[in-house]
């Protein structure tokens, strides 16, 4: 069946002006019912100016070791810039209560070439026995990526094997930029 045309009004309740559904000759077009409305904004502006990229990250573990403290582990892991502009890493830290690190600053900042990687030591107080998995521990990265800061959160999952040694798996990384939400660094 034929869909009928929705009238201005129905456009205008939808949040979209009828300035966009303006025709090269100022005639007014009106959307079919289940036509792309999206279609229509692109006549009034252009997406070409709306920054959408965000900075990508990979991380994995490098192997842990003990530390000459006891309950503390040296934890290394490799931070891959997979974008292709370069990032400063200025800050990292881990807060989870069972698997925790101070935050650690880079003064200078830490530099990673896009396509490159950076190994990040931290030592880590986890005194978890023996087959215990830690949920939701975070790993926090403070970047600066084209003139901007970035947070990086890196969920981890902590499974402490049979002699105690904790291993970590990186399960999602999301990446908040500094400030959206009002709250700055």
């Amino acid at each position: 069946p034929r869909h009928s045309k929705l009238p201005l009004k129905s456009v205008q309740t939808l949040g979209v002006s009828p300035r966009c559904f303006r025709g090269s000759r100022g005639s007014n077009v009106q959307p079919e019912v289940g036509q792309d409305l999206v279609a229509g904004w692109n006549r009034s502006f252009s997406f070409n100016d709306v920054k959408t990229e965000n900075p990508s990250i990979a991380v994995e573990q490098v192997e842990p070791s003990r530390s000459e403290n006891s309950g503390r582990w040296l934890f290394k892991w490799r931070v891959r810039n997979v974008t292709e502009t370069p990032m400063n890493l200025l800050s990292v830290r881990l807060p989870h209560g069972k698997f925790k690190a101070e935050e650690r600053k880079f003064l200078p900042q830490v530099e990673i070439a896009a396509q490159d990687h950076f190994i990040v030591d931290l030592a880590v107080a986890c005194e978890e026995p023996p087959n215990t998995i830690v949920d939701n521990a975070f790993l926090i990265l403070l970047v600066n990526w084209q003139e901007n800061l970035w947070r990086f959160f890196v969920r981890l999952r902590i499974m402490v094997n049979e002699p105690g040694q904790p291993q970590t798996k990186t399960e999602s990384i999301t990446v908040q930029q500094v400030g959206f939400s009002g709250v700055s660094n």
